[in-house]
């Protein structure tokens, strides 16, 4: 039997065809992930289309005619003529009450009305008189302010021979030792004029120390001031006689009521005896010595002049401010209107309630026998008949809108077409900046950031054209108004663009060098499915449909798909 040997090569030709396969398959793995490092897209043409610009938004569905009926006071409710669920018609009544009880209030408000209208009228008179007064006086002071200047010029200063401390010209020792009311000083002797210009200083803060208003104070500074003048016009220097004289001056002023008695804090006999013991211990005699040249008294009595007119002028001033008729004429104004108030409400209880609106009764909150109440409801009637939806429109929307366009509402039973009727003047809410409005602009939904704490909107009503028992005031329905129609626009499709902090991109294609471009564009009316190009794009680009998010690059090339 013959043995045949086998041969190696077979041996050899399995590894070597193991190691080709592994090389083709290495580099195929290589030829395929070099090809997807260029990135696969489908592109979109540009081409001319019509947009049918719209704004969304939900809101709430109400009769559009709603009349509540409220008792603006206390009352007793006789009789009650409907419940909820009850047609009526105008001119039908609803209840009726008992108003005896606010007779005597009606009549307090009357007198309280009589007397504060009395009291706007005095001090409406008494601060005219007071502005004439006031006016007169602030004439007469410059001019005494002139002639005291001229005066001053004048008159050199004047020493009188100075007296003998043992023989004092004080008149009272007592009385300096121990004044009517302790801690009042009284004024000291005199012995040449600038003693006597202290010792008048020291008057006038014995007048200040018997009142503690100001207006009394300034009054009595006036009486007394304007009395010492007048007697030293006439050479009268004697303390006694010009003590006297003050005194029955001073005296007179509170019986006619000038200076008010009650606004003293001494009794006002003591006030009398302490202005005449002040005036009394100036020795006037001596003063009309040390002033005996003409241009000295008339000095002197210029400057008690403008002494007293001051003291005028601060109390024209208070009595001229418009403050206390203002006061006046508020409580007036509130007085009457609580008045008005009162009485409209029960002339329109008297009469009782009767409808003014056709409609179905939707809230009835009074009943016979009860007492009705200022914050409480009545009685509500809707017109279930004519509808209407109100919504909110944000900051970037509200522009769009305007009263009479067309406008679609849908409920949960039914599409209903519908009309903007009114759009409120002011945005009422919060922040009307919020990014929740931008974007919602973008997407034709408005109103979004009212839907939280700090969003803003203006109101917005829209009419509901023939609606029927489907649509439900109280519920909610959604509004789409057409805002616009563009007919025969380059477009570009919602889902192409990218939209950014600084603008609106889409990335362009270059058929030449096969390669995409970020490029920003400007955008016009939008449609839910694609926007108006203004600029950045022309009929007949190409860009990508839908950009991926993770592109690193601005520019770079692809295969189309």
């Amino acid at each position: 039997m013959a043995t045949v040997k086998k041969s190696n090569k077979k041996k050899i030709i399995i590894p070597i065809c193991i190691v080709l396969v592994a090389a083709i398959a290495t580099g195929s793995v290589f030829a395929i992930r070099a090809k997807t490092k260029v990135p696969v897209v489908s592109l979109t043409t540009i081409t001319t289309d019509d947009i049918v610009e719209s704004v969304s938004a939900s809101g709430k569905i109400s009769a559009t005619t709603r009349k509540e009926y409220s008792a603006a006071t206390v009352a007793n409710c006789e009789e009650v003529f409907v419940k909820v669920g009850d047609k009526v018609k105008k001119g039908d009544k609803l209840a009726t009450f008992n108003t005896s009880e606010l007779d005597t209030q009606i009549a307090s408000l009357k007198v309280t009305y009589a007397d504060s209208k009395t009291a706007y009228n005095n001090a409406v008179k008494s601060q005219k008189e007071a502005q004439k007064k006031l006016d007169a006086v602030n004439k007469r002071i410059p001019v005494l302010e002139k002639q005291k200047a001229e005066l001053e010029k004048k008159v050199t200063p004047t020493t009188t021979k100075k007296s003998n401390k043992n023989n004092v010209t004080k008149k009272n020792s007592t009385l300096a030792a121990d004044p009517i009311i302790p801690g009042v000083s009284v004024p000291s002797y005199t012995e040449d004029i600038e003693d006597a210009v202290k010792a008048l200083e020291e008057l006038v803060t014995t007048i200040n120390s018997l009142a503690e208003d100001i207006e009394t104070t300034n009054e009595i500074t006036r009486v007394v001031m304007q009395t010492i003048s007048d007697e030293l016009a006439t050479g009268a220097y004697k303390p006694e006689a010009l003590a006297s004289v003050v005194g029955d001056a001073v005296a007179d002023a509170i019986q006619q009521g000038l200076i008010d008695e009650t606004k003293l804090i001494v009794e006002s006999g003591v006030a009398v005896e302490m202005i005449e013991a002040a005036v009394s211990e100036i020795n006037w005699s001596e003063i009309g010595e040390a002033i005996a040249t003409e241009d000295n008294v008339q000095l002197t009595s210029v400057e008690l002049q403008l002494a007293a007119l001051y003291a005028e002028k601060e109390l024209f001033s208070v009595s001229a401010d418009t403050t206390v008729v203002n006061a006046q004429k508020q409580v007036m104004n509130t007085s009457k209107n609580a008045l008005d108030t009162l009485t409209k409400a029960q002339s329109e209880l008297k009469a009782g309630w009767i409808a003014t609106v056709d409609g179905v009764v939707t809230e009835c909150n009074v009943e016979a026998g009860m007492q009705t109440s200022a914050l409480q409801s009545g009685i509500v009637i809707e017109n279930l008949n004519e509808l209407s939806v109100i919504i909110s429109l944000g900051e970037y929307d509200v522009h769009k809108v305007s009263v009479g366009m067309p406008a679609t509402i849908r409920s949960a039973y039914g599409t209903y077409a519908g009309e903007v009727v009114s759009i409120a003047p002011t945005a009422t809410g919060g922040s009307s900046n919020s990014i929740l409005d931008s974007v919602g602009s973008m997407a034709g939904i408005s109103g979004l950031s009212s839907l939280t704490d700090s969003g803003a909107g203006v109101e917005c009503v829209i009419s509901v054209n023939e609606p029927d028992d489907n649509i439900i005031a109280g519920f909610e329905a959604s509004v789409e108004i057409g805002t616009g129609t563009y007919s025969g626009v380059p477009t570009v499709p919602i889902e192409s663009i990218i939209l950014e902090k600084d603008g609106t991109y889409v990335y362009k294609y270059d058929e030449k060098e096969e390669t995409v471009t970020k490029t920003k564009i400007e955008t016009g009316a939008t449609s839910d499915m694609s926007y108006e190009i203004k600029s950045g794009l022309s009929v007949g680009d190409k860009i990508v449909s839908t950009p991926a998010s993770d592109y690193e690059e601005d520019s770079f090339k692809v295969r189309i798909n």
